[in-house]
């Protein structure tokens, strides 16, 4: 009896991934291409804004001896550090305000065409207003754990939550493109959790796919290849990536934006929305 359910269970699975397949089209080079860009433009903006923020540390003129400063000084020295202080939050607030606008509108796109659904304003901006209500919140959390739990255990919540977010992200992003509304966001959380062992599978597939992409790549020198053409590209807008957290910001940028794990993000969404509609009908 066991054995026949893991059958069941098994080619349950496979129809699915076999469905999925079967509703790839031409739509996903454009879902490759919008991919490529909102990695490119998100990693401009982080750049855009180091840039400003170099800006404001280099207008800082301060005295070779603090010390030696009289008491005015001081206080204007004081009252210009908090401001910058209060800068950089701002300003990285804002920063984040608008990668999730933009992926509003390109990972809006690339949802809708992967559950193939009709793109207009109202779907987008309902997405929109999703994001900066739900990536708030996982931002907030990751904030929060941060600053409150200790160091040698933050990276473990981080990543916890990172990974939560990621799951309930992806299977709630496509039914909500087919009912963009509270309802189905509800239903998609619900879901999510009360049917987390039908899930498991397919998201393990998925990872060890991410892995070999990720493994492949490196092997045959395509992550370098990309992270080259971050460079060249982010050369030609005015910034150096060579260096510093410049080059950080374009290894990242060359590692999500490689060919190949384009391409496999763009088959797994297909395969994640497939299944997310399945077991939303079995519900």
């Amino acid at each position: 009896m066991q054995k026949t359910k893991k059958q069941n269970f098994l080619s349950w699975n496979y129809s699915i991934l076999k469905a999925s397949l079967k509703k790839i089209n031409l739509n996903v080079i454009q879902i490759i291409i919008l991919d490529f860009l909102f990695y490119i433009l998100s990693g401009y903006f982080v750049l855009f804004w180091i840039a400003g923020i170099n800006e404001k540390i280099s207008s800082f003129d301060l005295p070779a001896d603090l010390t030696a400063i009289g008491i005015e000084r001081a206080q204007q020295l004081s009252r210009e550090t908090q401001s910058f202080y209060y800068l950089i939050i701002f300003s990285f607030v804002l920063l984040l305000i608008a990668i999730i606008f933009l992926a509003s509108i390109l990972k809006g796109i690339i949802w809708a065409k992967t559950a193939d659904v009709k793109v207009n304003l109202s779907l987008i901006s309902k997405f929109l207003a999703l994001n900066l209500a739900w990536l708030g919140f996982w931002l907030a959390l990751i904030f929060l754990i941060s600053w409150i739990v200790e160091i040698k255990y933050a990276f473990a919540f981080m990543a916890v939550s990172a990974l939560t977010g990621f799951y309930l992200s992806n299977n709630m992003y496509p039914n909500f493109m087919r009912n963009p509304g509270f309802s189905s966001i509800k239903s998609s959380l619900k879901l999510s959790i009360a049917k987390i062992r039908l899930f498991l599978l397919p998201y393990l597939i998925i990872f060890t796919g991410f892995f070999l992409a990720i493994s492949i790549s490196s092997l045959t020198k395509l992550d370098s290849f990309s992270a080259a053409l971050a460079e060249k590209i982010y050369g030609f807008l005015g910034f150096s990536a060579a260096q510093g957290p410049e080059l950080s910001i374009g290894l990242l940028v060359g590692l999500l934006a490689n060919p190949l794990l384009l391409i496999f993000a763009a088959l797994a969404r297909y395969y994640i929305s497939t299944l997310a509609a399945e077991i939303s009908k079995s519900k």
